[in-house]
Protein backbone atom coordinates (compact mmCIF):
# COMPACT_ATOMS: atom_id res chain seq x y z
CA UNK A 1 0.00 0.00 0.00
CA UNK A 2 1.47 3.05 -1.24
CA UNK A 3 2.09 6.33 1.67
CA UNK A 4 -1.07 8.00 -0.12
CA UNK A 5 -3.23 5.48 0.37
CA UNK A 6 -2.26 5.04 3.74
CA UNK A 7 -3.16 8.55 4.43
CA UNK A 8 -6.54 8.06 2.76
CA UNK A 9 -7.47 5.61 5.50
CA UNK A 10 -6.18 8.05 8.32
CA UNK A 11 -8.58 10.38 7.27
CA UNK A 12 -11.91 10.18 9.21
CA UNK A 13 -9.58 9.80 12.91
CA UNK A 14 -7.88 13.20 11.85
CA UNK A 15 -10.91 14.86 10.91
CA UNK A 16 -12.52 13.91 14.47
CA UNK A 17 -9.82 15.02 16.19
CA UNK A 18 -9.34 18.19 14.04
CA UNK A 19 -12.79 19.41 15.06
CA UNK A 20 -12.34 17.86 18.69
CA UNK A 21 -9.30 20.41 19.99
CA UNK A 22 -11.11 23.57 17.68
CA UNK A 23 -14.42 23.25 19.41
CA UNK A 24 -13.47 26.23 21.32
CA UNK A 25 -11.48 28.07 18.43
CA UNK A 26 -13.64 31.13 16.57
CA UNK A 27 -12.05 33.93 13.94
CA UNK A 28 -12.00 37.70 15.47
CA UNK A 29 -12.23 39.65 12.23
CA UNK A 30 -13.03 42.84 13.95
CA UNK A 31 -15.45 43.93 11.48
CA UNK A 32 -13.23 43.36 8.55
CA UNK A 33 -14.02 41.29 5.73
CA UNK A 34 -12.11 38.17 5.09
CA UNK A 35 -9.48 37.10 2.95
CA UNK A 36 -8.03 34.07 2.70
CA UNK A 37 -5.06 33.01 0.69
CA UNK A 38 -3.61 30.01 0.02
CA UNK A 39 -1.92 27.44 -2.85
CA UNK A 40 -3.05 23.95 -4.48
CA UNK A 41 -5.02 22.20 -1.87
CA UNK A 42 -4.98 25.06 0.64
CA UNK A 43 -6.49 27.39 -1.97
CA UNK A 44 -9.16 25.10 -2.65
CA UNK A 45 -10.19 24.70 1.05
CA UNK A 46 -9.85 28.59 1.04
CA UNK A 47 -12.42 28.89 -2.09
CA UNK A 48 -15.11 26.55 -0.26
CA UNK A 49 -15.62 28.41 3.03
CA UNK A 50 -15.43 32.04 0.69
CA UNK A 51 -18.17 30.79 -0.86
CA UNK A 52 -19.87 29.72 2.33
CA UNK A 53 -18.90 32.96 3.58
CA UNK A 54 -20.59 35.23 0.54
CA UNK A 55 -23.82 32.91 1.25
CA UNK A 56 -24.61 34.41 4.51
CA UNK A 57 -23.57 37.82 3.73
CA UNK A 58 -20.46 37.31 5.36
CA UNK A 59 -18.04 39.50 2.81
CA UNK A 60 -14.93 36.91 1.88
CA UNK A 61 -12.61 36.28 -0.92
CA UNK A 62 -9.54 33.89 -1.75
CA UNK A 63 -6.72 34.82 -3.72
CA UNK A 64 -3.83 32.49 -4.38
CA UNK A 65 -0.41 33.49 -1.85
CA UNK A 66 1.57 34.60 -5.09
CA UNK A 67 -1.13 36.93 -6.80
CA UNK A 68 -1.43 38.63 -3.47
CA UNK A 69 2.12 38.69 -2.90
CA UNK A 70 2.83 40.31 -6.12
CA UNK A 71 -0.30 42.26 -7.45
CA UNK A 72 -2.52 42.40 -4.37
CA UNK A 73 -0.81 43.49 -1.56
CA UNK A 74 -2.61 46.62 -0.87
CA UNK A 75 -5.33 44.20 0.04
CA UNK A 76 -3.76 43.31 3.47
CA UNK A 77 -4.36 46.15 5.18
CA UNK A 78 -8.17 46.06 4.62
CA UNK A 79 -9.11 42.75 5.51
CA UNK A 80 -8.94 39.82 8.15
CA UNK A 81 -6.12 37.88 6.48
CA UNK A 82 -6.16 34.48 6.80
CA UNK A 83 -2.93 32.42 4.91
CA UNK A 84 -3.48 28.59 5.07
CA UNK A 85 -0.92 26.33 4.37
CA UNK A 86 -0.37 22.85 5.52
CA UNK A 87 3.46 22.59 5.86
CA UNK A 88 3.39 26.43 6.85
CA UNK A 89 6.99 26.98 4.81
CA UNK A 90 5.48 26.86 0.95
CA UNK A 91 7.51 29.79 0.07
CA UNK A 92 5.03 32.59 -1.15
CA UNK A 93 3.26 31.84 2.33
CA UNK A 94 6.00 32.94 4.30
CA UNK A 95 6.67 35.78 2.29
CA UNK A 96 3.27 37.02 2.90
CA UNK A 97 3.18 36.49 6.77
CA UNK A 98 7.46 37.93 7.15
CA UNK A 99 5.42 41.39 4.85
CA UNK A 100 2.42 40.95 7.18
CA UNK A 101 2.76 39.96 10.69
CA UNK A 102 -0.91 40.62 11.90
CA UNK A 103 -2.24 37.82 9.37
CA UNK A 104 -3.66 34.20 11.35
CA UNK A 105 -2.75 31.54 10.01
CA UNK A 106 -4.19 27.91 9.12
CA UNK A 107 -1.72 25.14 9.48
CA UNK A 108 -1.14 21.58 10.09
CA UNK A 109 2.55 22.33 11.33
CA UNK A 110 3.48 23.50 15.06
CA UNK A 111 6.65 25.69 14.84
CA UNK A 112 6.70 26.39 11.19
CA UNK A 113 7.80 29.67 9.75
CA UNK A 114 3.60 30.83 9.11
CA UNK A 115 2.98 29.27 12.68
CA UNK A 116 5.50 31.32 14.37
CA UNK A 117 5.45 34.81 12.09
CA UNK A 118 1.41 35.19 12.25
CA UNK A 119 -0.55 37.09 15.37
CA UNK A 120 -2.67 33.89 15.92
CA UNK A 121 -3.12 30.01 14.61
CA UNK A 122 -5.35 27.17 13.75
CA UNK A 123 -3.92 24.55 13.55
CA UNK A 124 -5.74 21.07 11.94
CA UNK A 125 -4.40 17.79 13.29
CA UNK A 126 -3.61 15.79 10.00
CA UNK A 127 -0.10 14.71 11.36
CA UNK A 128 2.42 14.41 8.97
CA UNK A 129 1.41 14.02 5.37
CA UNK A 130 4.46 12.54 3.43
CA UNK A 131 2.48 12.07 0.19
CA UNK A 132 3.24 14.12 -2.76
CA UNK A 133 -0.86 14.61 -3.12
CA UNK A 134 -2.70 15.71 -0.51
CA UNK A 135 -5.41 13.89 1.23
CA UNK A 136 -6.28 14.43 4.66
CA UNK A 137 -4.47 17.50 4.86
CA UNK A 138 -6.99 19.07 2.50
CA UNK A 139 -10.45 16.90 4.16
CA UNK A 140 -8.79 18.35 7.70
CA UNK A 141 -8.60 21.91 6.55
CA UNK A 142 -12.00 21.99 5.43
CA UNK A 143 -13.35 20.76 8.45
CA UNK A 144 -11.54 23.35 10.24
CA UNK A 145 -12.48 25.84 7.58
CA UNK A 146 -16.24 25.06 8.21
CA UNK A 147 -16.10 24.72 11.70
CA UNK A 148 -14.27 28.11 12.28
CA UNK A 149 -16.64 29.34 9.37
CA UNK A 150 -19.78 28.34 10.88
CA UNK A 151 -19.64 30.23 14.03
CA UNK A 152 -18.48 33.36 12.30
CA UNK A 153 -22.42 32.52 10.83
CA UNK A 154 -23.86 32.11 13.86
CA UNK A 155 -24.51 28.65 13.07
CA UNK A 156 -22.64 25.52 14.03
CA UNK A 157 -21.40 22.68 11.02
CA UNK A 158 -19.94 20.54 14.23
CA UNK A 159 -22.66 17.45 13.82
CA UNK A 160 -22.34 17.65 9.98
CA UNK A 161 -18.42 17.56 10.08
CA UNK A 162 -18.68 14.51 12.64
CA UNK A 163 -21.41 12.88 10.18
CA UNK A 164 -19.31 13.32 7.37
CA UNK A 165 -16.44 11.79 9.02
CA UNK A 166 -18.65 8.78 9.79
CA UNK A 167 -19.68 8.30 6.63
CA UNK A 168 -16.09 8.56 5.28
CA UNK A 169 -14.93 6.00 7.65
CA UNK A 170 -18.06 3.59 6.10
CA UNK A 171 -17.54 4.16 3.05
CA UNK A 172 -13.82 3.48 3.37
CA UNK A 173 -15.34 -0.14 3.70
CA UNK A 174 -15.79 -0.19 -0.11
CA UNK A 175 -12.13 1.09 -1.59
CA UNK A 176 -11.52 -2.33 -3.43
CA UNK A 177 -14.99 -1.99 -5.22
CA UNK A 178 -14.97 1.68 -5.73
CA UNK A 179 -11.73 1.32 -7.38
CA UNK A 180 -12.58 -1.17 -9.57
CA UNK A 181 -15.15 0.80 -10.78
CA UNK A 182 -13.60 3.93 -11.35
CA UNK A 183 -11.22 2.00 -13.11
CA UNK A 184 -13.52 0.46 -15.76
CA UNK A 185 -14.99 3.97 -16.06
CA UNK A 186 -12.14 6.17 -16.56
CA UNK A 187 -9.49 6.02 -18.62
CA UNK A 188 -6.06 7.44 -17.50
CA UNK A 189 -4.78 8.45 -20.83
CA UNK A 190 -7.57 10.77 -21.57
CA UNK A 191 -8.56 14.04 -20.79
CA UNK A 192 -11.16 14.27 -17.49
CA UNK A 193 -13.39 17.01 -17.11
CA UNK A 194 -14.70 17.13 -13.39
CA UNK A 195 -17.69 19.00 -12.76
CA UNK A 196 -19.78 20.55 -10.15
CA UNK A 197 -22.55 23.42 -8.89
CA UNK A 198 -22.12 25.44 -5.77
CA UNK A 199 -19.70 23.89 -3.17
CA UNK A 200 -18.84 21.21 -5.52
CA UNK A 201 -16.93 23.66 -7.74
CA UNK A 202 -14.30 23.53 -5.38
CA UNK A 203 -14.68 19.31 -4.70
CA UNK A 204 -13.71 19.25 -8.33
CA UNK A 205 -10.63 21.91 -8.49
CA UNK A 206 -9.49 19.72 -5.74
CA UNK A 207 -10.07 16.09 -7.65
CA UNK A 208 -8.14 17.52 -10.69
CA UNK A 209 -5.00 18.57 -8.98
CA UNK A 210 -4.63 15.52 -7.34
CA UNK A 211 -5.03 13.36 -10.63
CA UNK A 212 -2.53 15.14 -12.09
CA UNK A 213 -0.17 15.36 -9.41
CA UNK A 214 -0.59 11.44 -8.93
CA UNK A 215 -1.78 9.94 -11.82
CA UNK A 216 -0.31 12.57 -14.48
CA UNK A 217 -3.52 13.05 -16.40
CA UNK A 218 -4.41 16.22 -17.76
CA UNK A 219 -7.99 17.36 -16.06
CA UNK A 220 -9.85 20.39 -15.78
CA UNK A 221 -12.49 21.65 -12.78
CA UNK A 222 -14.99 23.94 -13.82
CA UNK A 223 -18.83 24.73 -13.23
CA UNK A 224 -20.98 22.97 -14.39
CA UNK A 225 -23.25 25.48 -15.83
CA UNK A 226 -20.11 27.25 -17.24
CA UNK A 227 -19.19 23.75 -19.08
CA UNK A 228 -22.32 24.67 -21.21
CA UNK A 229 -21.32 27.92 -22.30
CA UNK A 230 -18.87 26.49 -24.71
CA UNK A 231 -16.85 24.13 -23.90
CA UNK A 232 -20.55 21.46 -23.96
CA UNK A 233 -19.33 21.19 -27.67
CA UNK A 234 -16.13 18.71 -25.86
CA UNK A 235 -19.07 15.64 -25.91
CA UNK A 236 -18.54 15.00 -29.07
CA UNK A 237 -14.54 14.43 -28.19
CA UNK A 238 -15.64 11.28 -26.89
CA UNK A 239 -15.10 13.02 -23.60
CA UNK A 240 -14.96 11.73 -20.10
CA UNK A 241 -16.50 13.51 -16.63
CA UNK A 242 -16.78 12.87 -13.26
CA UNK A 243 -19.84 14.88 -11.85
CA UNK A 244 -20.70 15.85 -8.20
CA UNK A 245 -23.91 16.36 -6.99
CA UNK A 246 -24.58 16.52 -3.49
CA UNK A 247 -28.31 16.60 -2.22
CA UNK A 248 -28.84 20.87 -2.36
CA UNK A 249 -30.03 23.67 -4.18
CA UNK A 250 -29.03 22.41 -7.48
CA UNK A 251 -29.66 18.26 -6.95
CA UNK A 252 -32.53 18.18 -9.51
CA UNK A 253 -31.07 20.86 -12.02
CA UNK A 254 -27.42 18.37 -12.05
CA UNK A 255 -29.36 14.93 -12.24
CA UNK A 256 -31.35 16.00 -15.68
CA UNK A 257 -27.90 17.93 -16.77
CA UNK A 258 -26.11 14.29 -16.01
CA UNK A 259 -28.44 12.21 -18.16
CA UNK A 260 -28.83 14.91 -21.07
CA UNK A 261 -24.57 14.42 -20.96
CA UNK A 262 -24.66 11.02 -20.86
CA UNK A 263 -27.36 10.76 -23.85
CA UNK A 264 -25.18 13.00 -25.90
CA UNK A 265 -22.62 10.58 -25.54
CA UNK A 266 -20.08 11.73 -22.63
CA UNK A 267 -18.93 8.89 -20.20
CA UNK A 268 -20.37 10.33 -16.79
CA UNK A 269 -18.51 8.72 -13.56
CA UNK A 270 -21.58 10.49 -11.05
CA UNK A 271 -21.41 10.89 -7.43
CA UNK A 272 -24.16 11.76 -5.43
CA UNK A 273 -26.70 10.67 -2.95
CA UNK A 274 -28.65 8.40 -5.10
CA UNK A 275 -27.66 6.40 -8.23
CA UNK A 276 -29.00 7.58 -12.19
CA UNK A 277 -29.43 4.42 -14.70
CA UNK A 278 -28.19 4.92 -17.95
CA UNK A 279 -25.46 3.13 -20.15
CA UNK A 280 -22.99 6.26 -20.39
CA UNK A 281 -23.38 6.46 -16.59
CA UNK A 282 -21.10 5.04 -13.80
CA UNK A 283 -22.98 6.16 -10.53
CA UNK A 284 -21.12 5.92 -7.04
CA UNK A 285 -23.90 6.40 -4.55
CA UNK A 286 -22.44 8.35 -1.42
CA UNK A 287 -24.04 10.28 1.44
CA UNK A 288 -23.56 13.71 1.43
CA UNK A 289 -24.67 15.12 4.67
CA UNK A 290 -24.81 18.65 3.75
CA UNK A 291 -23.88 20.13 0.33
CA UNK A 292 -20.83 22.67 1.46
CA UNK A 293 -19.53 19.26 3.93
CA UNK A 294 -19.78 16.78 0.75
CA UNK A 295 -16.84 17.80 -0.07
CA UNK A 296 -14.97 15.77 2.79
CA UNK A 297 -16.85 12.57 1.43
CA UNK A 298 -16.73 13.20 -2.10
CA UNK A 299 -13.19 13.53 -2.29
CA UNK A 300 -12.34 10.11 -1.50
CA UNK A 301 -13.63 9.30 -5.09
CA UNK A 302 -10.74 10.88 -6.29
CA UNK A 303 -8.47 10.28 -4.10
CA UNK A 304 -8.97 6.38 -4.97
CA UNK A 305 -9.05 6.95 -8.50
CA UNK A 306 -5.64 8.71 -8.22
CA UNK A 307 -4.72 5.35 -6.19
CA UNK A 308 -6.33 2.85 -9.24
CA UNK A 309 -5.09 5.10 -12.40
CA UNK A 310 -1.76 5.38 -11.33
CA UNK A 311 -1.56 2.25 -11.20
CA UNK A 312 -2.93 1.56 -15.00
CA UNK A 313 -0.16 3.79 -15.74
CA UNK A 314 2.62 2.15 -13.76
CA UNK A 315 3.16 4.67 -11.08
CA UNK A 316 2.41 5.55 -7.23
CA UNK A 317 -0.09 7.88 -6.44
CA UNK A 318 1.62 10.14 -3.81
CA UNK A 319 5.29 9.46 -5.52
CA UNK A 320 6.89 12.28 -8.11
CA UNK A 321 9.88 13.00 -9.88
CA UNK A 322 9.48 16.99 -10.68
CA UNK A 323 8.07 18.67 -7.56
CA UNK A 324 8.20 18.26 -3.32
CA UNK A 325 6.17 18.00 -0.70
CA UNK A 326 6.71 21.31 0.03
CA UNK A 327 7.25 24.30 -2.56
CA UNK A 328 10.55 26.06 -1.72
CA UNK A 329 10.45 28.66 -4.37
CA UNK A 330 8.62 30.56 -6.84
Amino acid sequence: MSKFYEEVFEQPQVIRNTIHFNKESSFTNAGKPYLFTGMGSSLAASELLTAYFNQHGISSIAIDNSELLHYYTAMLEQHYVVVVSQSGESFEAKEIVKRYPHAVSVTNTKGSTVADHVYHVFYTYAQKEEAIASSKSFTTTVALLLLLGSKAAGLTMEDDLYKAADVLEKELEKADEYKKQIGEALDPNRPLLLLGRGPSVFTARQGALTLKETARMYTEAMSASQFRHGPFELIKENLQVLFFNPKGKTYEINQRYVLEMAELGAKMLYVSDEKLNHKNICSLAIPSVNEYVSTIPYSLVTQLAAVELSAQKGLVAGQAELISKVTGRE
